[in-house]
């Protein structure tokens, strides 16, 4: 495999403990394993390295930023709406909204954030409605 940033053929196998951080917090992964290039240091995990990664990193969001999924339902249920309701007023599909509330997908940003700012302002939402 030649390296993906600088194209040199001069990769190795490694292992490393990588450390990841977001928000103040920090977690180590150790003995990651995947092949890195000599020349400019850049790698590429191995498959269940890469799977530890990502599910790490999910993880740390979520420890962070709170389970978005759940707000969304909370929210949801004590604006007494369905998905549906929801989502007509929201512009996006009940099915995106269904996803959201699993943890499936991520919502855009401006949904949680007009999501959170009517669950402190619940008269917001007729407002919304009208739009």
């Amino acid at each position: 495999m030649n390296c993906p940033a600088c194209g040199s053929p001069d990769m190795g196998n490694k292992v490393l403990d990588e450390t990841l951080s977001y928000g103040g917090q920090s977690l180590t992964l150790h003995a990651m394993r995947g092949e890195f290039c000599a020349s400019c240091g850049e790698g590429v995990w191995d498959v269940e390295s890469y799977r530890r990664y990502t599910e790490a990193q999910a993880g740390l969001l979520r420890t962070v930023k709170g389970d978005v999924g759940d707000d969304i339902r909370r929210i949801r249920k004590k604006l007494n709406l369905t998905q549906t309701e929801l989502s007509k007023m929201f512009g996006i599909g009940k099915v995106a909204f269904s996803r959201y509330e699993r943890g499936e997908t991520h919502p855009p940003a401006p949904v949680v954030k007009l999501l959170r700012l009517v669950d402190r302002h619940p008269d917001l939402l007729r407002e919304i409605g009208d739009v």
